[in-house]
């Protein structure tokens, strides 16, 4: 994998981090933060896994539906934070998360068109 420049680096970085959180999130994390549902971690990361090759290779298309797919994660993580106390952290992890990788996802984008 070649990094094409430093913001899809954090493109790259922080997908794979929010991919990586799903499954944390949802199956290990014990049950006042999570569900502990391991088919749950695996639902929540499938979507993700789906631009995933073309992120690695820096493809704006696939980083266009990437965004698509952040904006549901960014929606439920606003979610899960106003409404569920217990799970406030992971969510705001989970948004800050979003919100670097699409700014990160618009730069890249306005550097390569």
């Amino acid at each position: 994998m070649r990094l094409l420049n430093r913001h899809h680096a954090i493109v790259v970085f922080s997908y794979l981090a929010l991919l990586i959180l799903q499954p944390v999130w949802h199956a290990l994390l014990p049950a006042p933060r999570g569900a502990q549902a391991w088919w749950l971690g695996v639902i929540a990361a499938l979507p993700l896994l789906l631009p995933l090759n073309g992120i690695l290779r820096g493809s704006l298309r696939s980083m266009t539906w990437a965004g698509y797919l952040l904006l549901l994660y960014f929606a439920i993580g606003v979610m899960e934070a106003w409404s569920n106390p217990p799970q406030r952290l992971p969510a705001l992890v989970q948004i800050g998360l979003v919100v670097i990788c699409f700014s990160s996802l618009f730069r890249f984008s306005r550097q390569n068109p």
